[in-house]
């Protein structure tokens, strides 16, 4: 397997603090970003950033790569903003979002997007979303399902690694049914590339993000 786990591949430790503060278990967080860390390129990443800072700040359209260490689109993180300050989540909590639509904003969040600690909160608050969207109990407290909550650990860090890899939806709280993210969670697309090669070898991101769960959670 090319993307066996060994030390150097886990996430730094300041990272792990941030998710440790927001609320989130970090073997979790890093176990859903792993196959992208473990993937990253500085030099590929260089070009996808130039050419995403070329026509996103100005406009908000253009190339929507992957960038950052944990390859983010502008796109997945424009949504996640704006799911964040449209939750209750954001209400309780000291990170806030300039949610317009301005070539001052589109740079402020690109300029977050090419810092590795704030990848770290932005996977931080995807989990605290997924866990009320996908969770077992309404906005009132109302449990209405069994929800990513009951399942397993590692269940919980496949279905998130699916949602992460192939987008989600933001459904009320406990209304996001873990079949929606089930159905995600056998793609084998993974690694994605720019270029047109074929023949390459295809992963599943889901059950590479749940392996380096087993594999850390199991380590002393």
């Amino acid at each position: 397997m090319p993307l066996a786990v060994n030390a150097a591949d886990r996430a730094p430790m300041k990272w792990q603090e941030i998710w440790q503060a927001m609320g989130v278990d970090p073997v979790v967080a890093e176990s859903v970003v792993w196959p992208e860390y473990k993937q990253y390129g500085y030099l590929r990443d260089w070009l996808e950033t130039s050419a995403v800072s070329g026509t996103y700040i100005p406009s908000g359209a253009g190339f929507d790569f992957s960038i950052g260490v944990f390859q983010m689109k502008p796109s997945f993180v424009e949504r996640l903003e704006c799911a964040w300050m449209q939750s209750s989540l954001a209400q309780a909590s000291e990170i806030q979002f300039d949610t317009g639509d301005s070539p001052a904003v589109r740079k402020a969040r690109l300029d977050r997007m090419q810092c590795g600690d704030w990848q770290a909160v932005y996977i931080a608050l995807f989990l605290r979303l997924l866990y009320v969207s996908y969770g077992s109990f309404d906005s009132t407290g109302v449990k209405i399902q069994d929800g990513i909550d009951t399942l397993p650990v590692s269940e919980q860090v496949r279905l998130a690694a699916a949602a992460y890899n192939s987008g989600c939806s933001w459904l009320p709280a406990g209304h996001g049914g873990p079949d929606i993210l089930k159905a995600k969670a056998a793609w084998t697309g993974f690694p994605r590339s720019i270029l047109p090669f074929t023949g390459s070898p295809k992963y599943c991101y889901a059950f590479l993000a749940m392996e380096h769960y087993l594999e850390v959670s199991e380590q002393p």
